[in-house]
């Protein structure tokens, strides 16, 4: 992947799949070139701020994925009380609150649908915030709960 970048053929290197500060250290010691994104699972249940924080001073940002829960688990992210009391108190949506929680957290997040209606609704996440109050309510959710675990 360096070479990539050394060839001009790549911009930046992102990774995925490392989850601890250990694993982060572990690739920083060889790595010439600092990865500018690290692609893990991240959702309201798991939110793994501990990393976010760790690699931020070296630039790194974690990109979410799973960002509504996985397959499987997006309905149980969709309906809890939190999310919906939000959905409800801003006029959107459940996958609208969950999106604009990621971004105002500081994550990339890249929802994944062929719907277009849904394409449409994750996109239009850009003419509201959620106050203060709604990220803490939003972070008292996590039970640092994976859903991949291999």
């Amino acid at each position: 992947m360096e070479q990539g970048v050394h060839d001009g053929k790549v911009r930046s290197i992102g990774i995925s799949n490392y989850y601890t500060k250990e694993e982060v250290d572990e690739v920083l010691s060889y790595a010439t070139i600092t990865p500018a994104v690290i692609q893990n699972e991240n959702h309201i249940y798991y939110q793994n701020t501990e990393l976010q924080e760790y690699v931020s001073k070296y630039g790194i940002i974690i990109e979410s994925w799973y960002p509504f829960g996985c397959r499987g688990h997006t309905s149980e992210n969709f309906n809890n009380e939190v999310i919906k009391e939000l959905a409800e108190k801003h006029d959107k949506s459940s996958a609208q609150i969950i999106l604009r929680w990621q971004l105002q957290a500081g994550y990339i997040v890249i929802p994944g649908s062929s719907n277009p209606d849904h394409i449409l609704e994750n996109y239009s996440i850009f003419d509201f915030e959620l106050d203060e109050e709604d990220m803490k309510n939003i972070a008292n959710i996590n039970k640092n709960q994976r859903y991949e675990n291999w």
